[in-house]
């Protein structure tokens, strides 16, 4: 029985695929501390990877129209092995929507509201993400066409007013660090954020017969990696040795912008924006979790586990990691291993393990 009957268009999953990446602005310093004032690059070698990770979900959607991922778990490796499967996959799910949340309350703690306690701002935080499930994730869905061209305009506009700041000597030395540092730069970004448009799998089917929804993640991350490059290059050439002192290099650039004296402060309005990115991000991550844990206990409906998976959210959140500084240091050394396993290995063997059912059954079918 389908617990979902909403419906979206194509366009809306590309836009919503480039918000989910764009709240991920906080991320990089996980890479500039790998690939210093070369990190605007990894954003585009890092595509290269995540398209194979897409092309991978596209062939199992392809396979198993309007079902989710979760669904698909089963139709694979049946109802016991399925649910294994698909409990992995809730893991990483709650596991990533923790990881952002308190990335969100450790950036609200430190530069927008100093002084409110993380557990205050995270609760609400997460109180309004649950809200938004309940309404319906196709009303998200749609939102994320009009933030998508907020996020881009708002990137546009404090590029041409930071341009008077910017030092292009900055960028050098470029491509001079050993190469397994590129590797590194290169998993990292696959990884962290661009493989977690997995959670996507679960909307997909909301397009109904569809097939593009494989090419419509592709050209969200493509559009997305523009701007993460934009955005690395304007931060490099903006703060130049400072790049790798600073915690939120893309926060710390907008203190730059002035014009004439006036206009200053802009990065309030950009942690509006990025707040809001952060809130769609974590929607979806939500809603992901939420519907897999309804097919997996069987419920009829998913409402009464919103608030059950937001409070698992709220309490994970802050035990996830001790420190913001802990996080940094995870997230460029663990996490893109143990974001791979879940993004990469998982859907590898449902696919290879479909692919020789299909052989399977073709042999039995000329016998």
């Amino acid at each position: 029985m389908k617990l979902e009957n909403g419906h979206i268009s194509e366009h809306s999953l590309m836009f919503g695929v480039y918000c989910f990446m764009q709240a991920s602005m906080l991320r990089t310093a996980f890479i500039v501390g790998v690939t210093k004032n070369d990190s605007w690059a990894m954003a585009f070698t890092g595509l290269a990877l995540a398209l194979v990770l897409v092309a991978i979900y596209a062939a199992l959607l392809r396979r198993y129209q309007q079902k989710n991922l979760f669904e698909i778990n089963e139709l694979i490796f049946g109802n016991v092995l399925g649910k294994v499967f698909s409990a992995l996959y809730l893991f990483f799910f709650l596991t990533i929507a923790a990881l952002n949340a308190r990335d969100l309350g450790n950036f609200a703690e430190s530069s927008v509201l100093p002084g409110t306690p993380l557990t205050a701002f995270i609760l609400m935080f997460l109180m309004v993400c649950v809200y938004a499930i309940r309404k319906g994730i196709e009303n998200m869905m749609r939102l994320a066409t009009v933030l998508s061209f907020v996020a881009a305009g708002a990137l546009v506009f404090n590029v041409v007013l930071i341009l008077k700041n910017v030092n292009i000597e900055f960028l050098k030395p470029m491509f001079q660090l050993p190469f397994k540092n590129y590797v590194q730069g290169t998993v990292t970004v696959a990884a962290i954020p661009m493989g977690e448009i997995l959670a996507f799998t679960m909307i997909t089917p909301m397009l109904g017969k569809n097939k593009k929804a494989g090419k419509m993640m592709a050209l969200g991350l493509i559009y997305s990696v523009i701007s993460l490059s934009i955005i690395m290059l304007r931060d490099i050439v903006t703060l130049g040795p400072l790049l790798g002192i600073v915690r939120l290099p893309s926060f710390e650039s907008i203190r730059y912008i002035s014009l004439a004296g006036v206009m200053t402060r802009m990065e309030s309005l950009y942690a509006v924006i990025l707040i809001s990115l952060f809130l769609f991000k974590t929607v979806v991550l939500l809603y992901a979790s939420v519907l897999g844990l309804a097919q997996i206990l069987n419920f009829k409906s998913y409402s009464p586990l919103t608030l059950i998976c937001g409070a698992f959210v709220l309490f994970y959140s802050l035990i996830v990691t001790k420190s913001a500084m802990e996080n940094e240091e995870w997230g460029a050394s663990v996490a893109p291993f143990f974001s791979l396993s879940f993004e990469l290995m998982l859907p590898v063997i449902a696919l290879a393990t479909a692919m020789i059912k299909r052989m399977l059954k073709k042999k039995e079918a000329q016998q």
